[in-house]
């Protein structure tokens, strides 16, 4: 594309948006700016781009004549009413992940799923740089593509987390090997269907040529059917059966019927599930890592931030954050690695979800002695714990619902935030929610 005869607009100004305008100005294109939130970020973000020589849109009306190009942040719908505009009119939609992509030739591994792509991505990163493949970590892990692009150009790989939000604007998003995690409901707000959230999430493979890799979840059905929907390589990976890929047999993880280690060596446990261990290792082998690099690049991952993350210990109470549980299938698997008595707070964002599931494992824990509701979506959750028999307590606001499950637990307790939906309700992110979370912990 050539940037100084184009006329962009972009919409929303945070992270991705924001650098993904800042690019374009660099690059002499003529770039119309808008966010329809007034928040002190959005606002900084608008009037720095304004300095750099953007324009300001106040009225979106008639803006698909004036501009060419629609560059999407991740937040914005592909269904919404400004893009089916720009599509009338034959206009590009792009998304900042495929805009930031069009910029390098650098191979890149792409990680998506339902849960735990924050985790294998940054262990990934990790890993290939211990192993001397110089290696950038970009997308939904909160650095977005476009503000990493010199970086990217001058590195042997890029690791990029990708949300259903930004595979739903990509056309041309060709990774070298793609790593599917896992599928559950999630996002039906934005989505409206599971079936819908799973087409969404097939992006990532339908592109890949046979040249490309595409690592899949043997144990999960729905992931199990993109392998008819791309003609790339397919290396598996199953903690049920040996596939043709990664698995375990008798206590040790295999590749591709190659003995490679045991699977309790070390601290693998930070890697949270054995799931996220064998697609980690399936990308590492395709990537030509050696066995001892993989295994000590493992041994030494402490995990992430807003991942079950021990923020401090008040009166014998541990608090726990996994703010980043923005799902109930997320939150299911923090209460199935309980050890010690715990408080959960959950809520945040309504996603639209159904909480049933999530009530059948709290009903069903012998850990969980207490339960606090708050958020959007808390009268969804009362709901579906009445239904359960679960008592719940409901706090009308976050820090309210943070000291409440204080007043819960005693000495020897958890207070654990795994709020099972997202935090846009009160929280810009769940980094935010996240942040917040530790801030009453250590208050106390």
């Amino acid at each position: 594309m050539y940037y100084k005869n184009q006329t962009f607009l972009v919409v929303g100004l945070q992270k991705s948006g924001y650098s993904a305008s800042k690019l374009l100005i660099e690059k002499g294109a003529t770039v119309y700016v808008y966010d329809s939130r007034k928040t002190e970020s959005v606002e900084n973000n608008k009037q720095e781009l304004i300095s750099l020589g953007a324009k300001d849109v106040i009225n979106l009306d008639g803006i698909e004549d004036i501009c060419n190009v629609l560059v999407l942040s991740p937040g914005v719908p592909i269904d919404s009413e400004l893009v089916v505009r720009f599509k009338k009119c034959k206009k590009r939609v792009l998304g900042e992940l495929e805009l930031g992509t069009m910029q390098f030739t650098t191979p890149i591994i792409a990680v998506t799923g339902t849960n735990g792509k924050t985790t294998v991505s940054t262990v990934l990163h990790k890993a290939l740089n211990e192993a001397g493949i110089k290696t950038e970590l970009a997308g939904n892990v909160g650095v977005s593509v476009t503000s990493k692009i010199e970086d990217i150009k001058n590195a042997d790989a890029v690791v990029l987390e990708v949300s259903s939000y930004q595979l739903e604007s990509t056309y041309a998003f060709i990774p070298h090997v793609s790593v599917v995690l896992n599928l559950t409901p999630d996002h039906l707000d934005r989505h409206y269907t599971f079936e819908n959230y799973a087409l969404v999430k097939s992006k990532i493979v339908i592109p890949q040529k046979e040249s490309e890799f595409a690592v899949l979840n043997y144990d999960d059905e729905t992931v199990k059917t993109f392998a008819e929907l791309s003609p790339a390589n397919k290396v598996w990976f199953s903690c049920r059966e040996k596939v043709d890929g990664t698995y375990i047999e008798n206590g040790y993880v295999y590749f591709k019927e190659e003995k490679l280690f045991e699977l309790n060596s070390g601290s693998l446990k930070n890697v949270y599930c054995v799931q996220n261990l064998l697609a980690i290792v399936a990308v590492l082998k395709i990537m030509g890592v050696e066995n001892e690099k993989i295994l000590s690049s493992l041994d030494g991952f402490t995990g992430v931030s807003h991942r079950r993350e021990e923020v401090c210990v008040k009166n014998g109470i541990t608090f726990i954050n996994d703010s980043k549980s923005t799902n109930p299938a997320s939150a299911i698997s923090a209460i199935n690695s309980l050890e010690y008595p715990t408080v959960l707070i959950l809520g945040g964002y309504d996603k639209g979800l159904d909480y049933t599931e999530l009530f059948v494992a709290i009903k069903s824990s012998d850990k969980i002695k207490s339960v606090v509701v708050t958020g959007k979506s808390a009268f969804n959750m009362l709901s579906c714990a009445e239904k359960e028999n679960v008592n719940v307590t409901y706090a009308s606001d976050f820090t309210g619902a943070v000291t409440l499950a204080y007043k819960l637990a005693t000495s020897g307790d958890c207070v654990l935030l795994s709020p099972a939906t997202s935090s846009f309700d009160e929280f810009d992110d769940f980094e935010k929610r996240g942040e917040r979370f530790s801030e009453i912990a250590k208050s106390i």
